[in-house]
């Protein structure tokens, strides 16, 4: 068995230059920008909500005396 040393090991190079982007990329940032946006939007419109939105029928029993 050969012991293999750090320096017989090739250096790592990175080509980043070489690696074309995807062409679907931009349409992948663009449907997360427009999920993070619509969930804003609803997060936004649910906070916005009355508290008690609801008719008398649907409230609790507890709250008659």
């Amino acid at each position: 068995m050969i012991a293999h040393t750090y320096q017989a090991i090739p250096a790592i190079e990175l080509d980043a230059a070489q690696a074309p982007a995807h062409p679907l990329r931009p349409v992948f940032v663009t449907v997360i920008a427009l999920k993070v946006a619509v969930s804003v939007f609803l997060l936004a419109t649910v906070s916005l909500a009355p508290p008690v939105a609801a008719e008398t029928s649907y409230q609790s029993i507890a709250s008659v005396e």
